[in-house]
């Protein structure tokens, strides 16, 4: 695809008349005005931070920088590029969503693309910028990465699996049984008619009828949302599956309504760093995967996501934004896609009889996916796969950059989608009878590369859970591996070893250390009357990562977050809150950004 960035830049002087009128920080654009995605950050670096939006007119946008290094401002006059891609198609358009006015999530206008690459910038400084696009005008600010030798705390945040939607709006997601507290009350009756089922609804779940969460997808997400930005991380992780469908374009419409839009704006004050997910892959209304004759709703889907997100070069065009290297300061990012393996591989390929069971393990396995081939894809018109296995470029890439980061001395985060250690839904390889045929097992290849090169922890996603894993070099050290994928979609558990929530758990991965589902147990009580939760469970939430400073060195601390709804005695939300779960972990890392203690 393309690359979009077309602008000129103007001379400082030129903007004095632009800058006497903008709009007060923290303003809002309204949701009718042209921009149909709020400006949002990209590619922070010391010097430089990508700005790109969408507006519903072909206008020409106004970009003005202010801050240290610029000689009063920098103005940009961009050109946009018109993305018929992101058009609605025939079956979005007609859409009918029970309990929503019909198109009301739909988007006047067209698609047209701003992308500006602002550079000269200085480390670690304060700036702030305004768009114009016609008439509106949208104000915000952002940080430049630290020097890597100036600099006293970093904080970002991980989370995946926000899979948004419109139905996000209305629909509640299934909230698997957990863990109960021993002293506490049982959860309120799953019957059909009770009380929780006339408030927020049940399911029939694994043949057992299960409560569903209290808030909708999209509450539950945008709380998330609200949680994050009052604590002021510096950058964004998105492990993947970002909406409910790369190829469903009001799945994206959403995911910027909540990060870039009327709802919220927060990836216009901080930057993202997203990944490629399942769901980037998956057209949803528009084809689903496709058929092995016509691959091309996946084509599709994977050019929505190189549309709206720009990624440093990694030395293959046919592979940009797939997989990419961003160095935060001391902290270094590196991004990769799990989407595809080779050998192409499928559930299929063994026969019944030889299936693994229960906890049986015969290595990882080639593909973290059943639904097409590369060479269903490429006669689709596709080009920009990536294998993820030994010897490929993407496998190449990773270990020249884990070198080179490991030689300056960074402090190395990893984040791809497919956990690669996980007790849920996701976590068995193609050749179990249990297998989901989406596994990420085939991923544990590069924790020998991973443990080599020093990385602090891998933040992954897809199994809808929150779990911490942990495998250990046996000198005390290792790498941490997390599934933060309760942004705001499923809220699952740890898979059984049978059909139903009523069979013991599998317990498939030997490094689990902990997860919401079983280790943070619900606490329900009497509170006037009602039985209510009043902690523990699993939530939507996020890990926040903290990296301070030491004298000689750095102490990186993982908290989980969950986002904890309280209701009155009715069951009507009062407010929500953050709380952490009890399993933060912290690492120390020496001044060659070597874990030295955990």
């Amino acid at each position: 695809m393309p690359r979009s960035r077309k602008w000129r830049l103007l001379a400082a002087g030129a903007v004095l008349a632009v800058l006497a009128t903008t709009v007060p920080a923290q303003a809002r654009p309204a949701a009718d005005t042209e921009f149909r995605v709020n400006p949002y950050l990209q590619n922070p670096s010391t010097t430089s931070m990508t700005i790109t939006w969408f507006t519903s007119t072909g206008e020409p946008g106004d970009l003005v920088v202010r801050g240290p290094g610029l000689r009063g401002a920098a103005r940009y006059v961009t050109e946009p590029e018109h993305l018929p891609a992101l058009d609605y198609t025939p079956a979005e358009l007609e859409q009918h969503i029970e309990g929503l006015e019909p198109g009301s999530w739909l988007h006047q206008g067209g698609n047209y693309k701003h992308s500006v690459d602002v550079t000269g910038l200085q480390p670690g400084r304060h700036y702030v910028y305004t768009v114009r696009s016609g008439a509106d005008r949208f104000h915000a600010h952002f940080t430049t990465a630290p020097s890597p030798d100036r600099w006293s705390r970093i904080r970002f945040v991980a989370l995946a699996d926000s899979e948004t939607e419109p139905l996000g709006r209305v629909q509640r997601r299934e909230w698997a049984p957990g863990s109960l507290a021993d002293d506490g009350q049982p959860r309120p009756s799953a019957d059909a008619g009770g009380t929780w089922d006339q408030t927020f609804g049940t399911t029939i779940l694994s043949q057992v009828r299960t409560l569903r969460y209290m808030l909708t997808e999209d509450a539950g997400y945008r709380e998330n949302l609200r949680v994050i930005d009052e604590r002021r991380p510096d950058f964004v992780v998105m492990p993947g599956d970002l909406v409910q469908g790369g190829g469903y374009q009001p799945g994206w419409d959403e995911f910027f309504r909540h990060n870039a839009g009327e709802h919220a704006s927060g990836l216009s004050y901080r930057p993202i760093l997203p990944a490629i997910g399942n769901w980037e892959n998956f057209g949803a209304l528009n084809g689903g995967y496709g058929t092995a004759a016509d691959r091309s709703p996946v084509v599709r889907s994977r050019a929505k996501y190189h549309a709206y997100f720009d990624s440093p070069d990694n030395g293959t065009e046919a592979h940009r934004d797939n997989y990419y290297r961003v160095d935060y300061g001391p902290v270094t990012v590196i991004t990769l896609d799990s989407s595809n393996g080779e050998p192409d591989d499928h559930p299929s390929n063994y026969p019944a009889g030889e299936k693994a069971t229960g906890q049986e393990y015969r290595g990882p396995g080639t593909d973290t996916q059943n639904n097409y081939t590369r060479a269903e894809y490429e006669a689709a018109g596709g080009t920009d796969l990536a294998d993820l296995n030994p010897g490929s470029v993407q496998w190449n890439w990773a270990e020249e950059q884990l070198a080179a980061a490991r030689d300056e001395g960074q402090i190395v985060f990893v984040q791809f989608h497919h956990a690669p250690f996980s007790s849920g839904e996701h976590g068995l390889p193609m050749y179990h009878e249990l297998t989901s045929g989406q596994g990420g097992t085939p991923m544990r290849q590069y924790h020998d590369m991973f443990a080599e090169y020093g990385v602090v922890a891998v933040l992954s996603g897809h199994s809808e859970m929150f779990e911490r894993s942990f495998v250990d070099d046996g000198a005390g050290s290792g790498v941490h591996y997390y599934d933060v994928g309760v942004a705001g979609d499923g809220l699952r558990g740890e898979r059984r070893a049978g059909p139903s929530l009523t069979d013991p758990l599998l317990r498939y991965n030997p490094y689990r250390q902990w997860t919401a589902d079983q280790d943070a147990p619900e606490r329900w009580e009497y509170v006037d009357g009602t039985l209510t939760l009043v902690d523990g469970g699993k939530h939507y939430g996020h890990l926040e990562v903290n990296v301070q400073r030491l004298r000689d060195g750095a102490r990186v601390t993982f908290t989980p977050v969950y986002v904890f709804p309280i209701f009155d005695a009715d069951y009507e939300l009062v407010r929500t809150e953050r709380r952490e779960y009890g399993d933060e972990i912290v690492v120390e890392v020496g001044a060659d950004g070597v874990v030295r203690s955990t």
